[in-house]
């Protein structure tokens, strides 16, 4: 349960990490990472705010940056983003992050996005990613970064955009509809006339310039029917607001949130393996009126959640996990992710190139259904040999360009030198067995061991002096089980 939670609900686990959670024990660990505000980040937050300017920028800021570099807030945003998932004691609020910038997918080259995404990453996903998910909504459908993406900044009475009524419907809320239910084609253009005026200050000389707006000339002031519920004329602002409350208490919300949650720490199937699961995660949501810590609790403190990896195998860890993890549980220290302001150093270089080769950039996703979330849409002949690549740079065992990647991931350094690395082993067969549990936090069977043993080894055994196995070797040994679907898989 400790080992699924650190690879499942955090981004693998740092040294330390599982020492603590055995501690303290798997239930105490899910409370204390659901109460996020009292983990102090001070440390990580302090070195991206002053290395990377444009995180605290104001819509203004960003907006009269077009002149300058434009592509530095959205790279400045990607360099947190991984930073935070490396080095963030906030582990499970991460990976909350993640899941709702996936959810409410913005696409940073659409429009405006490079500008007005690091704003709704901070304001939207960061400020309610363990909040209240009516309030989440709200924020989301009053980004900037949303209005714009899905053209609602222009959409008036006159010419009503269905967009962002179509999306706040199939994607954020309710799920796609099946004959009829639970919305129609006429639900989707009276949602829309409920958002007309919903929009961002463009006025230059407005101090207020980027932000939300609500433009009432634009609004579409006439009565409504949405989802079968009438909606006076002349409530202005309000009938976006009366539509964001019967989306977050429809139960086919509940129901579609609880399906995404179980999916991303439990099973790529909820419906057909895990139904129970996703019922009374879905009922935690409407009885807590959206409550996103308690519901991601029902799921994470469940005995289905815990007992997950048998029945239903592991997950396939997407890109942008994969790199977070192999950084994490091989120990990197954070000077070695050196934050330089506007100029991308060369390891963020290099992650972005395989998560490029691996297709999984964060917000480069160009749907707004976000990136896919089970694993026929990772194993690909392709990714697989970047992902193995991947595991070769990390260890400076690679040659050649690999996609971008180069030979060694981090300049001068290895796994072999991380934080709290073990080097005085006696045998070949303890030097494996430490490094397996280091790097997967469970062991592997005896046979896969025992071929993990004969290739450090060269075709000896367990008892193998330590001495006579070589540098090159053992960082072999260890891309060997990075590269393995023991990690792989979580």
């Amino acid at each position: 349960m400790e080992a699924l939670l650190l690879h499942r609900a955090a981004f693998g686990p740092r040294p330390g990490d599982m020492v603590h959670i055995r501690d303290i024990g798997a239930r105490a660990w899910i409370e204390e990472q659901l109460n996020y505000e009292a983990i102090d980040d001070s440390a990580v937050e302090d070195a991206l705010l002053n290395a990377l300017p444009t995180l605290s920028m104001t819509a203004r800021e960003l907006l009269d940056y077009q002149g300058n570099d434009n592509g530095r807030p959205a790279r400045e945003l990607i360099i947190a983003t991984i930073y935070r998932m490396v080095y963030s004691p906030r582990m499970l609020y991460e990976v909350m992050v993640e899941f709702w910038n996936d959810h409410f997918n913005i696409a940073i080259p659409t429009g405006l996005a490079r500008y007005f995404k690091p704003l709704d990453d901070r304001d939207v996903m960061r400020t309610h990613a363990l909040g209240n998910f009516k309030d989440l909504l709200t924020a989301s459908a009053q980004s900037p970064a949303m209005l714009n993406y899905l053209d609602n900044d222009l959409s008036t009475a006159r010419r009503p955009n269905e967009n962002y009524g179509r999306e706040i419907m199939e994607l954020h809320t309710l799920g796609a509809a099946v004959d009829g239910y639970p919305y129609t084609e006429n639900d989707v253009y009276e949602v829309a006339r409920c958002f007309t005026g919903w929009t961002w200050t463009r006025a230059d000389a407005s101090p207020q310039r980027g932000n939300f707006e609500y433009n009432d000339r634009a609004h579409d002031q006439s009565a409504k029917n949405v989802l079968g519920e009438y909606i006076p004329a002349g409530l202005k602002q309000q009938d976006g607001h009366m539509v964001i409350d019967r989306l977050v208490n429809h139960p086919a919300t509940a129901q579609y949130l609880a399906t995404k949650l179980v999916r991303r720490f439990v099973t790529d199937d909820p419906a057909g393996e895990t139904p129970e699961l996703v019922t009374r995660v879905a009922d935690t949501f409407t009885r807590t009126q959206g409550d996103i810590k308690e519901t991601v609790y029902a799921v994470l403190n469940s005995r289905v959640f815990g007992q997950s990896f048998a029945p239903y195998g592991g997950r396939l860890s997407r890109p942008v996990d994969l790199v977070a993890r192999q950084l994490r549980v091989t120990g990197l220290p954070r000077e070695k992710f050196a934050l330089q302001g506007g100029q991308a150093n060369s390891l963020y270089r290099r992650i972005q190139s395989a998560l490029q080769a691996m297709g999984q950039v964060p917000w480069y996703w160009s749907t707004p259904d976000g990136y896919p979330d089970v694993k026929e849409a990772w194993a690909s002949s392709a990714n697989m040999l970047t992902r193995w690549n991947l595991g070769l740079a990390l260890c400076g065992a690679a040659s050649g360009n690999n996609a971008g990647i180069g030979g060694q991931l981090v300049n001068n350094w290895t796994p072999t030198m991380g934080e709290g690395v073990k080097s005085d082993f006696s045998t070949a067969g303890e030097a494996a067995d430490w490094w397996i549990d280091r790097l997967l936090s469970r062991p592997m069977l005896e046979e896969d061991r025992s071929a993990v043993i004969d290739f450090m080894t060269n075709g000896g055994g367990a008892d193998t002096p330590f001495g006579s196995v070589t540098d090159i070797t053992l960082r072999s040994t260890i891309a060997l089980i990075v590269d393995s679907p023991y990690f792989q898989w979580r």
